[in-house]
């Protein structure tokens, strides 16, 4: 009787503790919780929270299947998650053993605490959001890269192309020299022709026609030549500019695939930080 007793005033100071400190010690918590005393048998206590708030009062039952049921049978902290389906709000409850005043292995009652788990639903959403933002942005940072490198390579074909064509016009420069010098040769001939022409008189008036006939085509010549070499050197200063165009746009390529790759490695590191947070929020 003595030790029944005993046990029942163990229960009560407890009891008037709980009533006394846990509205203090929830006022110290940054998150919503919610406490419980049972003995073995039903509630002695109840102090809810502003959201976690279960339908319990002080003499109502233990239920079968909960987890301070489990705790008292197992003699151990039992812990679970119980989302908002239950009882309107997702929280995780923490049950713990009160140890017995007697000395007996069987609890006394337990302690259990209810914390809002709307933070980590929070935490866990925003860190899920970051980790898909941040695989879209890698995503899209390896493609911008990519395509950067395949211009890299475009802008250098079209240099080697732009060379091969500088190359091909030098070659021109020889063959306008050959027919400028054409050009100087059968107008020295017309000329002489013309000479001979009028020393012939009369019987050389069809040599004459044919001189005049050799120094217009020279002249004409002559002009031509004049006319592609200037088209030639338009032509050059305008790849000119085109291969000084095409560096700076290697150059900035380049930059770009290089600031890419940076961007890359900021979303490897945000990615990183998202599973972070994902860790963080299964602990609140």
């Amino acid at each position: 009787m003595n030790d029944e007793l005993q046990k029942k005033d163990g229960i009560e100071r407890l009891t008037e503790a709980f009533e006394l400190v846990l509205p203090i010690v929830q006022d110290l918590f940054p998150i919503d919780v919610m406490f419980a005393l049972t003995d073995r048998e039903q509630f002695r206590a109840y102090l809810p929270g502003q959201e976690v708030d279960i339908p319990i009062k002080p003499g109502a039952a233990i239920p079968p299947q909960s987890g301070i049921r489990k705790a008292l049978d197992e003699q151990r902290i039992v812990s679970a998650n119980l989302d908002a389906g239950v009882y309107g709000t997702a929280f995780k409850s923490v049950s713990k053993p009160i140890p017995s005043e007697d000395g007996s292995r069987t609890p006394a009652g337990v302690m259990t605490l209810g914390i809002s788990l709307r933070n980590q639903q929070v935490l866990d959403g925003a860190a899920e959001h970051l980790a898909v933002s941040s695989g879209e942005v890698r995503a899209a940072t390896d493609e911008i890269a990519g395509t950067a490198t395949e211009l890299a390579a475009e802008i250098a074909e079209l240099q080697e192309i732009g060379r091969g064509v500088v190359a091909e016009l030098r070659k021109t420069d020889e063959i306008l020299s050959f027919i400028r010098e054409v050009s100087e040769n059968s107008t020295l001939l017309g000329i002489n022709a013309s000479i001979e022409a009028a020393h012939a008189g009369e019987h050389g008036r069809g040599f004459g026609v044919v001189a005049a006939e050799i120094r217009k085509m020279a002249e004409s010549s002559a002009s031509s030549t004049r006319e592609i070499e200037n088209i030639l050197k338009t032509i050059r200063t305008r790849i000119g500019k085109l291969d000084e165009t095409l560096v700076r746009c290697s150059e900035q390529s380049e930059q770009q695939a290089a600031a890419t790759q940076q961007i890359a490695a900021s979303m490897e590191q945000l990615a990183e930080s998202a599973t972070g947070i994902k860790e963080i929020a299964k602990l609140l």
